[in-house]
């Protein structure tokens, strides 16, 4: 075989191979969420559901069946904190856009508005995220905050992509969580270095269950190894702004 027809031979399979090679390396839409969350008082609970049910639940229905949300959820706080939020809503998509057009519509609809004393709101993107396709179902929301200090962003996340991101998709893979995501502020109300770890599961037997797989992953490293691990975070984070966030989640649904 000639020099000249093997390097055609090579361009023709190079040039074959491209489409492919530039799918693979296309970036993930960017997922933005806008949270809404309220404080209702305890004997107007069954209120705000039954509003939501039959206000708000069939917008975000219909923005789930024209493509303008991939994701949403309504949810209730077991964890209880001074803010005295209790309710909240979600809905996610890959543009703006999208998350304005279902607001526009949530805005037209009667308010959720029996018994709040409170409310409001966050905008957040996704710097990770991993979802299963998921109908409409119920399920646990867990959310983690923590706050970097400045310059360190980078070097949190390179720690966390290499020590929890495993576990997060182990998780997925046997069915212990619906969906995991890394979120910043995108409209920002909080300190800049905040970052929200969040996770969603099927049932508190499946809480159970990733604890338990991430504890067992966790006694494999060596005492020395959990040291270096958690010395190289502590050096990285806020001392004493970590946060957790416990919610039931009474219908959610993605893409």
């Amino acid at each position: 075989m000639s020099k000249v027809f093997r390097f055609a031979v090579a361009v023709l399979c190079f040039a074959l191979l491209m489409p492919a090679l530039a799918q693979a390396q296309q970036a993930e839409p960017t997922v933005y969420t806008f949270v809404a969350e309220w404080a209702v008082a305890r004997a107007d609970w069954d209120a705000w559901w039954a509003s939501f049910e039959k206000n708000s639940k069939p917008i975000l229905e219909r923005h789930s069946a024209n493509g303008n949300v991939v994701g949403w959820a309504a949810y209730t706080t077991l964890v209880h904190d001074d803010s005295g939020i209790t309710h909240g809503v979600y809905w996610s998509s890959t543009s703006y856009a999208g998350l304005n057009r279902v607001l526009d519509d949530l805005r037209k609809a009667p308010p959720t508005s029996a018994g709040v004393t409170k409310h409001r709101d966050y905008l957040v993107r996704s710097i990770l995220h991993g979802a299963k396709a998921s109908a409409p179902t119920t399920g646990y929301l867990y959310v983690s905050a923590f706050q970097v200090q400045p310059g360190k962003a980078a070097q949190w996340r390179e720690l966390w992509e290499k020590y929890n991101k495993p576990s997060m998709d182990a998780n997925m893979a046997n069915g212990n969580l619906l969906a995991y995501s890394v979120e910043v502020e995108d409209v920002h109300t909080l300190d800049p270095g905040t970052r929200w770890v969040v996770s969603v599961s099927p049932s508190a037997e499946a809480d159970d269950r990733a604890t338990q797989a991430d504890e067992a992953a966790n006694q494999k490293r060596s005492p020395e190894e959990r040291r270096a691990i958690g010395a190289a975070f502590a050096d990285v984070l806020v001392p004493g702004s970590h946060r957790d966030f416990y919610a039931k989640i009474l219908t959610y649904w993605h893409k």
